[in-house]
């Protein structure tokens, strides 16, 4: 059995103000929130893995820091539109935290946990966390957590 973790980056600046779209100062709090929450509560992850954009980067670089996760890296197959299965086939260890996006973090979720990835399974937020334990044969959400209850 392991446990991974997915998150949705923190709240970005829109487009038109920023085209490569850099967390909000909002954005930012509610990560380091996230983040402290999920060290009160000794949540240990050991490596961390985000998409190439910058708002993904700097919200794994935030929980790295609050967490104290020394192992950072991009990963293919984590954009918003990338097809489910290739970060699916990636996730092969235990405690990572997968920092990406939507509609893609809801969709591997989905995939992972049921037969039918139609149904959305988690709606998703900015900075939210979701905890899946997962086997060769079952996978279930251990918990899910959103800004507001931090």
């Amino acid at each position: 059995m392991k446990t991974v973790y997915f998150a949705q980056h923190g709240m970005a600046h829109p487009k038109d103000v920023d085209p490569q779209r850099p967390l909000s100062d909002l954005g930012s709090a509610e990560v380091r929130r996230v983040a402290t929450y999920l060290r009160e509560h000794k949540i240990v992850i050991r490596k961390i893995c985000h998409s190439g954009k910058l708002r993904a980067l700097q919200t794994a670089t935030i929980f790295s820091q609050i967490l104290g996760v020394g192992y950072v890296s991009e990963l293919s197959g984590m954009n918003p539109n990338d097809n489910p299965a290739e970060l699916i086939e990636q996730i092969t260890e235990d405690a990572v935290l997968y920092v990406g996006h939507l509609p893609h973090i809801a969709n591997v979720i989905t995939n992972i946990i049921t037969a039918d990835g139609n149904n959305t399974v988690l709606k998703f937020q900015n900075s939210a966390v979701a905890c899946i334990e997962m086997d060769k044969s079952t996978a279930s959400i251990k918990w899910f957590i959103i800004p507001s209850i931090c």
